[in-house]
């Protein structure tokens, strides 16, 4: 497990360079956490229980609504965005977005660290 931690991690690193990245997680979608660079001053089993929950809330909205299949979850904050996403069955990636950031970006580069989560968990 050391191991999937640390790719876990470089991921979160690469993510967090594209320089509109604050900070990630993964989370388990049982709200869990696998992984974060979250700040000391975040609680971090918070927010990962209640990503979970806003992703959970958000599939089940598009699910009754017959929207389709849950894409993204957007926070739009006063000091920025929270967007969570899947990332495989088992997670999901959540990142605090600088308020000047490039949302279409973030969510680009957001997707492909999805991918490669799910593919360190075993999933892809």
């Amino acid at each position: 497990m050391p191991e999937v931690k640390e790719r876990i991690e470089l991921v979160l690193d690469d993510l967090r360079k594209t320089g509109d990245i604050e900070a990630s997680a993964v989370v388990r979608r049982d709200g869990l956490m696998i992984s974060s660079d979250l700040p000391a001053r975040v609680e971090s089993r918070t927010v990962a229980a209640m990503a979970a929950a806003l992703v959970g809330t958000a599939e089940t909205t598009s699910s009754e609504l017959k929207r389709g299949a849950f894409q993204e979850v957007v926070v739009d904050s006063e000091k920025g965005k929270i967007v969570a996403i899947g990332a495989g069955k088992m997670a999901l990636l959540v990142s605090l977005m600088r308020p000047e950031g490039n949302l279409g970006f973030v969510l680009l580069s957001m997707e492909r660290a999805a991918k490669s989560i799910e593919s360190i968990l075993g999933e892809g």
